[in-house]
């Protein structure tokens, strides 16, 4: 079994936006974060949601990501907390400069507060892959609210 398999055939994401080639590892493509993409964004994120299948979302830091992009995408994290929730088994940022993960989890963490989906802040797309099967093994908690923002 590989992860082909576990793919629903039904998967129609933009891949422009989204690289869902190893799902549930679903990793969102830099080239696609330009200013406004935060609304193709949405309307991705409701048709992931609608698999009603677990993943992982994987996306790189990026600072020049504005800042209306950023409260959208929050916003819209916030509205649909209890769908994102219950299908996100984890939100994973790379961020390679060392320096920079301290802040970079802050921000995450100010993001993502209350949606109850772990976040991770990782140094690579290795480590975000390594990490993908135990964020999806571990089923969602009963209070998902508890979730943690780590740096490793």
């Amino acid at each position: 079994m590989n992860a082909a398999d576990l793919a629903p055939t039904s998967l129609e994401l933009d891949d422009r936006l989204f690289d869902a080639s190893r799902f549930p590892l679903v990793r969102l493509r830099a080239r696609a974060v330009k200013p406004g993409y935060a609304f193709a964004w949405s309307a991705q994120m409701r048709r992931l949601l609608t698999l009603a299948t677990p993943f992982v979302l994987i996306a790189g830091h990026d600072e020049t990501e504005t800042a209306d992009d950023a409260r959208l995408r929050a916003a819209w994290m916030r509205t649909h907390r209890a769908m994102f929730a219950s299908h996100c088994r984890g939100l994973i940022v790379i961020e390679p400069r060392i320096e920079a993960r301290a802040s970079t989890r802050e921000t995450l963490r100010a993001m993502t507060e209350g949606i109850g989906v772990r976040t991770v802040v990782v140094s690579s797309m290795r480590v975000a892959g390594e990490l993908t099967p135990v964020l999806l093994k571990h089923a969602a908690s009963a209070d998902r609210t508890a979730a943690r923002t780590r740096a490793i």
